[in-house]
């Protein structure tokens, strides 16, 4: 990633009548695509193919934030990495990949100026992620705590809200999870990569075991009695593909009851 910090240069420039969206299309092989590009928010312009454009983050950040050192989410899908700038996004971007619903994600990879007729004529937002769902559909993502979602960031999720509107895209604001079902789900998520995913039989093996639902325990024994150990990450991969439920609200151990999913029993799927 090369961050492009564009700001100023939004704000300095004149005012446009209609709100517009800026961003950087990331550099190609010769190290064209570096100049920032800006349209007027339309159906047209929310039309373009964004993965094509493949936009730069657009904000240069200090990295730091509550305590939390800026990090790099590897989305597996698109075997790159989404800048997480708080542990909030993380956590965001962490249940992102769990849903399975987006197939690529920018982090920070345009700005809305918004222009006369919006409440927020003459300001600028960066919203946090724009995503491209499986549907092939976009859509950008605010991250907030609850918590911490007062009047004015309500002011500036509204207008950016009629900004997807007018472009044809979703648009969410992210505020947070029950803590307990995050961390369980981070757990998991160590065994996301594809260095833990089980061999077919092996995989078949753990499915089967499961209906009915077994512990996590049981499940490792059953799969490796000589060293339980070593199947725990094979188990937590089929879990996070979801092709094993559990109570991700409840304490996470080896007694955390596994359970083939519901999609699996009926047949309609048997692999992630």
């Amino acid at each position: 990633m090369r961050p492009v910090d564009i700001a100023k240069q939004i704000t300095t420039r004149r005012r446009s009548a209609g709100t517009e969206v800026h961003w950087v299309p990331r550099a190609n092989e010769n190290g064209a695509g570096l100049e920032q590009q800006h349209g007027v928010t339309s159906r047209e312009l929310g039309e373009r193919d964004w993965a094509a454009i493949d936009p730069v983050q657009v904000r240069t950040s200090k990295g730091v934030r509550h305590y939390f050192t800026g990090a790099l989410y590897f989305w597996e899908r698109t075997r790159s990495h989404v800048w997480c700038e708080s542990q909030a996004e993380r956590w965001e971007v962490l249940w992102l990949d769990y849903g399975g619903q987006v197939s690529r994600l920018w982090a920070q990879p345009m700005a809305v100026a918004f222009g006369h007729g919006s409440r927020l004529s003459g300001h600028w937002h960066i919203p946090d992620l724009l995503a491209q769902f499986i549907d092939g559909s976009y859509g950008l993502l605010d991250v907030r705590p609850a918590a911490r979602i007062d009047d004015a960031a309500t002011l500036q999720f509204d207008e950016t809200a009629k900004v997807c509107a007018a472009l044809g895209w979703r648009y969410r604001v992210l505020a947070g999870h029950d803590p307990l079902a995050t961390r369980n789900l981070d757990c998991i998520s160590a065994s996301r990569h594809d260095r833990c995913r089980p061999t077919a039989r092996m995989e078949a093996l753990i499915l089967d075991a499961a209906r009915g639902g077994r512990t996590r325990g049981e499940l490792c024994r059953i799969v490796s009695p000589d060293c339980p150990p070593l199947a725990c990450a094979w188990v937590d991969n089929l879990a996070w593909r979801r092709l094993l439920d559990l109570d991700l609200a409840s304490t996470f151990s080896s007694d955390t009851v596994y359970s083939t999913s519901e999609r699996i029993r009926e047949g309609a799927l048997t692999h992630a």
